[in-house]
């Protein structure tokens, strides 16, 4: 499995196979990144100032799309996959079983989220923020520990290449508008190379021309 792309993480390093994750990391990152702006977002003292909300609320409406279409994909593209081929272990069954449990876990705390941010004076935000931030770094962590590593055990290379076109298609180059600039803000240099590389070189100068300019012209978080 690929891990000398994989800047700044242990995720990939178990199994076996040559499964690139690379770009599956830097969503992760990216979630990160943002749970961190999510965060400050929620202790600023100027957080009821309508200019600033509508800053993080720019912010949180992508994190959510993100995360949403993140979690939709692996649930419908990757873990039904990996569990035709590792139905044998029980180890892994229970593993997969538990990603999608995490994943509606996490459903019910963006909806506290949500409902706390629709009410400036609202001081349930910053317990609501908390409990979303453990959780989803916790659900990152525990998937990158032991569910990536399952790609690398039952699928080839181009078998998950494969798995990365059907993601492809579902995102859409309106998706992929978003996903790519989002998924590299601030990204590191190496990171953002390493991503890019796997783009078809079209979507890579769409990206370079249109896509990341766009998105930075907007002021998030």
């Amino acid at each position: 499995m690929t891990t000398q792309r994989l800047p700044g993480t242990g995720a990939a390093r178990h199994g076996a196979g040559d499964a690139d994750l690379t770009v599956m990391v830097a969503a992760h990152d990216a979630f990160r990144r943002d749970l961190a702006s999510l965060g400050r977002a929620a202790a600023a003292a100027d957080r009821a100032d309508p200019a600033r909300r509508e800053r993080v609320g720019r912010g949180w409406a992508v994190f959510k799309r993100q995360l949403h279409f993140h979690h939709t994909g692996e649930d419908q593209h990757i873990w039904p996959r990996l569990s035709e081929r590792l139905a044998h272990s029980a180890d892994a069954m229970s593993t997969l079983q538990a990603m999608e449990a995490e994943h509606a876990g996490i459903d019910p705390l963006l909806a506290a989220v949500d409902a706390a941010f629709a009410d400036p004076g609202d001081d349930r935000l910053a317990d609501s923020v908390d409990e979303l931030v453990t959780a989803l770094h916790g659900h990152l962590a525990h998937e990158e520990r032991d569910a990536l590593p399952l790609i690398g055990i039952a699928l080839t290379a181009p078998e998950w290449r494969a798995v990365g076109r059907r993601l492809g298609r579902a995102l859409g180059l309106t998706g992929a508008a978003e996903f790519f600039p989002w998924m590299l803000d601030r990204s590191p240099r190496d990171r953002a190379a390493a991503v890019l590389a796997e783009m078809p070189p079209p979507l890579r100068l769409a990206y370079r021309v249109a896509w990341r300019p766009r998105y930075a012209r907007v002021s998030r978080w």
